[in-house]
C-alpha cells in the first residue's frame, strides 16, 4: 500500500500517546495464527506467548481467529478510533457497528462452515452477534493480553521515546525515515509492506504513527470520515522480558529489579533503554523534573545510566552495564 502525503498531511503527521488496546488485541491474532511457526526472527519472539495461549484458547476465539486473519487486513470496524488508548471505548464502538459498515468490513471475510449462526450473519451485515463477539474479545484479551500489558506498554513507550527524539532532532523527515526497512519513505510518498496493492488517496488529515507490540508487519488503518488514517508498524523491542506473560514470566520492570533499585527507579531505567530527556521520563514516570534527577543521580553513580547535554536538552541513556541489569 501507498500513501501520498501532501503538505497539509506532513504538518499533521503524529505519534499516538500510549500503546493501541484494539490494535494490539487484533494484531496479536494474527499473530497467534502465523503459518512460519516462528521461524522468522521476528515471529520466534512470540513462541512462549503462543504455546501458552493455545492451551486455553476458548470456543468464541475461532471466531475471533476467522476475522483476523493473518494474510488479511483487519476489518476496519474492530480497530475504531475510539478504542486508540481504552479498550472499553473500543468495544462499545465495536458493539455500535451499522450493518452497512459491518457487511462492507466483512465483504471479502472467507466462508467458515464451523462458525456459529450468529457470527456467519456477521458477513451478512447482521449487527445482533456483535454483543457475543465483544463478549469473545473481552474474554481473549483477559487471557492473552491482560497479564502481560505492562509488558506491552513498555515496549510501545520506548519505541514512541525514540521516535519522539527523531521528531524533535530531526523533525518528520528523520520520523518517516526511521520506520524502514518495512515502510519507505520516498518524499512525498510512504509506502508499506503489508501486502495490499494500492494508494490511499491523501485528504490533508494527516498520518497518526502506531508503534505496536503484537505485530511483525506493518498495516495500514484507513481513517473514518473525516478521521486520521493510522499507521500501525512494530514496534523496536528494548531490553524485552519474555513474551510469554502469565506463569513465570517477567514484568516490565521484573520484581527482581523492583526489589532492587525501588519501583521508579527500575521503571527509569526501562524508559531509558532507548534514551530521553529529563523531562520526557518524568512525564512517563508521572514526577516532577526534580525528582527525576535525583533518581538519575543515583542511577548515574551507580553507572547504570550516562548523561550529557544536547544545546538546552539534557538526555539520558543506558550504559552497558545498565542494559546487561536490564536483560537479566
Amino acid at each position: 500500500m501507498r500513501i501520498e502525503l501532501t503538505l497539509p498531511d506532513l504538518i499533521r503527521v503524529g505519534l499516538a500517546a500510549a500503546a493501541d488496546p484494539m490494535g494490539e488485541l487484533t494484531g496479536s491474532l494474527q499473530v497467534l495464527q502465523r503459518r512460519d511457526g516462528g521461524r522468522t526472527a521476528a515471529s520466534a519472539a512470540f513462541n512462549r506467548w503462543r504455546y501458552r495461549v493455545w492451551q486455553s484458547l476458548p470456543d468464541s476465539a475461532a471466531v475471533l481467529m476467522w476475522l483476523c486473519r493473518p494474510d488479511a487486513p483487519i476489518p476496519e470496524f474492530l480497530l475504531p478510533a475510539a478504542g486508540r488508548y481504552e479498550l472499553e471505548s473500543g468495544l462499545a464502538a465495536v458493539l455500535k457497528t451499522d450493518p452497512v459498515s459491518l457487511k462492507s468490513a466483512l465483504r471479502t471475510a472467507p466462508v467458515h462452515r464451523d462458525l456459529p449462526a450468529w457470527a456467519a450473519a456477521l458477513a451478512d451485515g447482521d449487527p445482533a452477534g456483535l454483543p457475543r463477539l465483544v463478549q469473545a474479545m473481552q474474554d481473549y484479551h483477559e487471557l492473552a493480553l491482560a497479564p502481560g500489558w505492562d509488558v506491552v506498554s513498555a515496549q510501545v513507550d520506548a519505541d514512541l521515546g525514540m521516535r519522539t527524539q527523531l521528531l524533535l532532532h530531526g523533525g518528520v523527515d528523520a520520523l518517516l525515515t526511521s520506520l524502514r526497512p518495512m515502510v519507505r519513505w520516498a518524499p512525498p510518498t510512504l509506502e508499506i509492506d503489508d501486502r495490499i496493492p494500492g494508494t490511499l488517496p491523501s485528504e490533508g488529515t494527516g498520518l497518526l504513527l502506531v508503534p505496536t507490540y503484537f505485530s511483525v508487519c506493518p498495516a495500514l488503518v484507513p481513517p473514518s470520515p473525516g478521521g486520521t488514517p493510522r499507521l500501525h508498524y512494530p514496534c523496536v523491542r528494548q531490553a524485552a522480558p519474555p513474551a510469554g506473560f502469565g506463569r513465570g514470566a517477567r514484568r516490565a520492570p521484573g520484581h527482581a529489579l523492583a526489589d532492587l533499585l525501588g519501583p521508579t527507579r527500575a521503571a527509569a531505567l526501562t524508559i531509558l533503554a532507548v534514551g530521553c530527556s529529563t523531562s520526557e521520563l518524568a512525564a512517563r514516570l508521572g514526577v516532577t523534573p526534580s525528582a527525576v534527577s535525583k533518581h538519575t543521580t543515583v542511577l548515574r553513580r551507580a553507572g547504570l545510566i550516562t548523561t550529557h547535554r544536547e544545546r538546552n536538552t539534557v538526555l539520558h541513556s543506558l550504559t552497558p552495564l545498565g542494559s546487561a541489569l536490564l536483560d537479566s
